[in-house]
């Protein structure tokens, strides 16, 4: 390679890490602006919250399929200890989990319960035509959905009713954090990675009243609204193959898409497992990656009527990492090639960036210990840049998921 060639090279690299690290500077101060304005207006309220004006009735459904029994007697109970004054009507859905009899003790022990419901499928469906068919039987004002791993704070039902007293409000999302935090790297990396996503990113997009994912762990809907849109949800389909992932991101779509407002509400705190094993890890987010590209051809039409924020939190989600694909490759390419140095500069930008994302954290929670984020750095740049490529590549793929389809 010519020494003027090198040069260009050199030159157009620096100009990519530079529009990188200034569009994730940008983005990182104003997403951490109205964070803290969304978390500093939630503590407030907390503070002059009392009673509840009114008690709607409450559904609340949970699919289930080939999971822990532990683990779903862990959520049940949780659910069982709710503090909500009103009424609750509890559905448990089991998607022919292949597990179903070591599963059938659990469905027991809380089926005295009163208004437990226990609906057992004859055949997998996956996870939308599950929660259709508990739908099918729900009548509540509010519907709250539950994985079958979470565990939810007593308080968690309570407070995602009282968000629903704003007629404006069609939908809402917990503070989701994660069980099994302790059990390794990996799983404190995603711990940490967790509150970001939620005391961060979605509390964020709340300010604007536009949080763009209501995840699935813990979210509640308004049922005037589902009803407008469950038709929607469950027949939605991409290239003309029906769509059995991303459930949590196209409801919310949906709901945003007919003029309601979707919210974070850190009070109600629930935790869900995470992946303890890489090939674990890798495969939610090969789901998640393939989810979020799908459904930006149903984010990009509602989200210009929204602010500015939200148009601009859309456009970075999506360029982001193609701008640090494109940057990472063309490094590595120049220090094969040209100089070998250059890419122990670039990492230490890498360093930067993910120092600079742990800092409100630190901030927020006073734990040093959120320096580890640094390292989810280097997992993002080694493993999910490939992982996203991969989605982008194989998006009509239903083979693959938590679930599956007979």
């Amino acid at each position: 390679m010519s020494s003027l060639t090198t040069e260009f090279a050199g030159y157009g690299l620096h100009l990519l890490f530079a529009l990188y690290a200034g569009l994730v500077m940008g983005h990182f101060v104003l997403q951490v602006a109205y964070a803290h304005r969304t978390h500093r207006a939630a503590a407030r309220a907390r503070k002059s919250s009392g009673p509840l004006t009114r008690l709607p009735t409450v559904d609340i459904v949970v699919t289930s399929y080939n999971e822990d029994p532990y683990a779903l007697g862990d959520c049940l109970a949780s659910l069982a200890a709710q503090d909500y004054a009103g009424e609750v009507n509890v559905y448990v859905v089991d998607d022919a989990s292949a597990n179903r009899p070591e599963l059938e003790p659990v469905y027991l022990d809380f089926s005295f319960l009163p208004n437990w419901h226990f609906l057992l499928a004859a055949r997998n469906r996956g996870k939308r035509e599950a929660q259709n068919i508990a739908y099918q039987r729900c009548d509540s004002e509010i519907m709250v959905t539950i994985d079958s791993d979470t565990i939810v704070d007593p308080d968690g039902v309570t407070e995602i009713v009282r968000a629903f007293e704003d007629e404006r409000v069609g939908a809402v999302t917990g503070d989701v954090g994660v069980t099994n935090s302790r059990t390794n790297i990996l799983t404190r990396l995603i711990g940490m990675r967790y509150w970001v996503a939620f005391n961060q990113e979605r509390a964020a997009q709340s300010y604007f009243r536009t949080v763009l994912c209501c995840s699935g762990p813990l979210a509640g809907y308004r049922r005037s609204v589902l009803d407008k849109i469950w038709h929607r949800y469950t027949h939605q389909s991409y290239r003309e193959v029906a769509c059995t992932y991303g459930d949590d991101r196209h409801l919310t779509n949906l709901v945003l898409d007919v003029g309601y407002d979707t919210i974070f509400v850190p009070a109600a705190h629930a935790t869900t497992n995470a992946p303890e094993d890489l090939r674990s890890y890798l495969k939610q987010q090969l789901r998640w990656n393939k989810s979020f590209y799908r459904e930006l051809l149903w984010t990009f039409p509602f989200v210009l009527q929204r602010s500015s924020y939200i148009i601009f939190e859309v456009i970075v989600q999506t360029a982001l990492p193609l701008l640090l694909t494109l940057a990472v490759t063309t490094a590595v390419l120049a220090a094969a090639f040209a100089e070998p140095e250059r890419l122990l500069h670039y990492m230490e930008m890498i360093v930067v960036m993910a120092a600079l994302r742990c800092s409100y954290a630190i901030y927020r929670t006073k734990k040093l210990s959120f320096l580890l984020f640094i390292f989810y750095g280097f997992v993002h740049v080694v493993l999910l840049i490939p992982t996203r490529i991969r989605a982008l590549l194989t998006l009509s793929d239903n083979r693959w998921g938590t679930r599956t389809t007979v």
